[in-house]
């Protein structure tokens, strides 16, 4: 009976990370792709007009730059849920079952942690832009909510790490996306 218990809580916390990976999937994966291309097009455009017209787009480096920083931030979610990030596999094969587990929770809570830290740091340093009224040097546009929206995706990371705690103590392991149907 505890059995069938435990096996219905794992199915249900493997649906729940499923569903949490196709939603960021088609939330921040569409916004990622639509970003990236931006910046294709953004920077091919520039690189026409420069080379072939002699009249660079204006304030393209800096939009160039915003964009990849939120390709970075708006990626980072994508990837912790996935557990995509670079790990060094040292003890992977010598520990197997209830150790393994406690492992891999032990290190979505410490990386919960540093990614709250990093979050938190992100958000001083926006607040700190914001009192110094720092803008682009060429747009003129104020920096600080770019930086704010930065530390929102952070913090949602590490809301991410602390379900994929709690999934992983129930026994569910992050997984592909399920295909698109």
């Amino acid at each position: 009976m505890q059995q069938m218990a435990e096996s219905a809580g794992r199915t249900a916390s493997d649906r729940l990370l499923q569903r949490v990976v196709n939603l960021l999937d088609r939330s921040l994966g569409i916004v990622l792709a639509v970003l990236m291309f931006a910046m294709m097009v953004l920077t091919f455009f520039d690189v026409v007009g420069r080379q072939g017209f002699n009249a660079p787009i204006s304030g393209s480096n800096e939009l160039t730059e915003i964009a990849m920083g939120f390709v970075v931030y708006a990626g980072l979610p994508l990837v912790c849920i996935r557990r995509e990030h670079i790990t060094i596999g040292l003890l992977g094969n010598l520990l197997r079952g209830r150790v393994r587990r406690f492992q891999h929770v032990a290190l979505d809570l410490v990386l919960a942690a540093v990614t709250f830290i990093w979050a938190r740091q992100v958000w001083i340093q926006g607040e700190s832009l914001l009192n110094s009224n720092a803008v682009l040097m060429f747009l003129q546009i104020s920096v600080a909510p770019y930086v704010f929206a930065m530390s929102g995706l952070t913090f949602f990371s590490s809301l991410l790490f602390l379900l994929l705690a709690w999934c992983r103590l129930r026994g569910a392991e992050p997984g592909p996306p399920a295909a698109a149907g």
